[in-house]
């Protein structure tokens, strides 16, 4: 139990109209009787996965997050959490055994030769990459696991290596463990969760994410990508699933050069709809920021405003469904961008739904044609599986 949670009401009420209170502890007063807390779980241990000197996924990612936190004023409203590391056992919800030798084999050798291995054209282990791996997939059940206390409302995961593209057997895109895999599993083995819905909103398709549950009907997944883009062998609008797990798979191709204007229009049309119907018990978020219009992994036009306005949008969903939110950082490679994204996200999760405005969407799409056609053919491949759609 927090120390907030132990004062009665009626005196946290003199407490907080008090004018000896200066305003940071009115804020968190505040926000504690209206919201809940953010759990911040984040650790400088994930800084030490190292990659080539031009790598875009650096540790300068997470350093810059750090300092815009800081200097954002928002950590009042954080709680900071500190994660332990996965066991084999907990990775073993995801991973198979043989893979995750593997990837233990490859820090062995990466220390035994003092090199770093390269597994993939894009991704490595370094001498600390096997532990900070765990030490990230561990972060993602520690943030279900903080869900279940009454004063946090939401958590966000700033970890590094990222998760979403890796698959069951399978390092990819910088990933080595699926971290919102393993914590979408771990929600259902350990908290009884039994509709889980992943957003992914990372400009590249979540394809080994979608991989782990595309014949799963306890994981609803929606990826919100870049169409064309890389992986690209997957993530167009005819994957709906296999087996019982038909309909429970969503892509939402976006056109090269969407903006906030098309990121919005396929949330409002597409996400939200869906998402009511489908009455999750939990969200968890791949909380890329490489759509925005400063990456140049992408070639989308999402403004860090957008970023800000598509998280209200999500914590409007999870209030008006009443159920927790839980983000987890993938993609985001210029560091600036990406820092400011994630205070726009954390800013967004902080506010009570009436304190969300809506906002003009700022930057328009450079195929608007294409866009409300491709979110038609998705509608109406999807009207067999949701009333929504008909």
């Amino acid at each position: 139990m927090s120390a907030l949670s132990s004062i009665p009401s009626a005196l946290l009420k003199i407490v907080i109209c008090s004018s000896v209170l200066g305003p940071h502890l009115f804020g968190r007063l505040y926000y504690y009787k209206t919201m809940g807390f953010i759990s911040f779980v984040h650790r400088n241990t994930f800084r030490l996965h190292e990659n080539p000197t031009m790598h875009p996924e650096k540790p300068e990612r997470l350093a810059a997050i750090d300092r815009a936190v800081a200097k954002s004023g928002i950590g009042s409203l954080l709680i900071n959490t500190t994660p332990c590391a996965a066991s084999e056992n907990d990775l073993s919800i995801v991973h198979s055994p043989s893979y995750i030798e593997q990837i233990e084999e490859a820090a062995k050798r990466a220390r035994n030769e003092n090199k770093l291995i390269q597994l993939d054209s894009d991704t490595f282990m370094s001498q600390q990459t096997f532990e900070v791996a765990k030490l990230a997939a561990g972060a993602s059940m520690t943030a279900i696991d903080t869900l279940a206390k009454d004063d946090i409302s939401s958590s966000f995961v700033a970890v590094r290596p990222p998760g979403h593209h890796a698959m069951s057997q399978r390092q990819m895109g910088f990933c080595i463990f699926n971290n919102i895999a393993i914590a979408a599993n771990y929600a259902r083995k350990h908290l009884g969760h039994k509709r889980v819905l992943i957003i992914d909103w990372d400009v590249h398709h979540g394809n080994g994410t979608q991989d782990i549950f595309y014949d799963d009907p306890g994981i609803f997944f929606i990826s919100m990508h870049q169409y064309p883009h890389w992986p690209y062998e997957t993530g167009w609008l005819d994957e709906v699933g296999v087996g019982e797990g038909k309909g429970f798979n969503l892509n939402i191709p976006l056109p090269p050069g969407t903006g906030d204007q098309g990121h919005l229009r396929a949330w409002d049309s597409i996400i939200e709809p869906v998402s009511h119907e489908y009455k999750p018990d939990i969200i968890l978020v791949s909380a890329g920021y490489d759509a925005h219009q400063s990456d140049y992994m992408s070639n989308q036009n999402v403004t860090t405003q957008g970023f800000g306005m598509l998280a209200g949008r999500l914590q409007k969903l999870s209030q008006a469904l009443d159920i927790k939110t839980a983000c987890f950082l993938e993609g985001g490679y210029h560091t600036e961008a990406l820092a400011e994204s994630v205070v726009a996200t954390l800013n967004a999760l902080a506010k009570a739904p009436s304190q969300i405005e809506e906002e003009e969407s700022i930057t328009a799409d450079q195929a608007p044609e294409e866009l409300e056609s491709r979110l038609q053919l998705l509608r109406k491949q999807f009207d067999q599986y949701w009333d929504c759609f008909k």
